[in-house]
């Protein structure tokens, strides 16, 4: 089964101080075992491709356990051509995530930022079937959305799922992705690893751990306003 890419939800109060730092930080992925998510069958076109070079398969949908300078996260994934791995990440803006490559655009991180609060930063995802639609949801917007919630489509454009993503789930979520009116606050942040799949980390979290989230934060907000 290949390690699928990912993107951080629920997050460890006592580590966001480090994270938000912008150190590098230690990353060692710990698998899927008892995590939320399945099995599902993506199609890759437009120039995709796997890691391992193939353009169809089986990945897993869902959450992933990562360990981060010391506490344990689960993840979901924000590329599906590297695979998930352990190593050295840095801290970047969302909008110049994944790497390598010139990243995604402030388009799709509001979209991202907007799927992630609307599900209270990825704490709702209760169920194998929404683990697995909101992975996808998250898929379709790095590598098809253009801002207008048709680009998300399960079974149209360079990424297409043809088994194992619940459509209901799925058009709700990206509902929640594509509403002007939602909140697009930046509260995830991206890190990232020119050989293994960049990772998102939802920050801040309730009371201390909020402030000590307000540094990377602020430089965020900084870098969207130069753009």
């Amino acid at each position: 089964m290949r390690s699928s890419i990912l993107l951080v939800g629920a997050a460890v109060a006592a580590s966001v101080a480090g994270i938000a730092s912008a150190d590098p930080l230690n990353v060692v992925y710990n698998g899927t075992t008892g995590n939320l998510g399945k099995n599902i069958t993506v199609s890759l076109s437009g120039g995709l491709f796997f890691q391992n070079g193939t353009s169809s398969g089986t990945v897993w949908a869902g959450q992933y356990s990562h360990n981060i300078d010391g506490v344990d996260y689960k993840t979901f994934c924000t590329e599906l051509t590297q695979f998930a791995g352990s190593g050295i990440f840095n801290t970047i803006a969302m909008a110049d995530a994944p790497r390598p490559g010139s990243g995604m655009g402030q388009v799709k991180a509001d979209a991202i930022y907007r799927l992630f609060n609307a599900t209270n930063k990825g704490l709702a995802i209760d169920t194998d079937a929404k683990a697995a639609a909101f992975q996808a949801t998250i898929w379709e917007i790095v590598y098809e959305y253009d801002g207008t919630e048709s680009t998300l489509n399960l079974g149209l454009g360079n990424v297409t799922f043809s088994s194992g993503i619940n459509a209901g789930l799925f058009s709700l979520y990206s509902s929640f992705a594509t509403a002007q009116s939602g909140d697009s606050t930046a509260r995830v942040i991206a890190i990232t690893n020119d050989t293994n799949q960049d990772q998102i980390l939802s920050v801040p979290l309730p009371g201390a751990a909020a402030m000590a989230g307000l540094g990377i934060l602020g430089v965020m907000g900084r870098r969207r306003r130069r753009n």
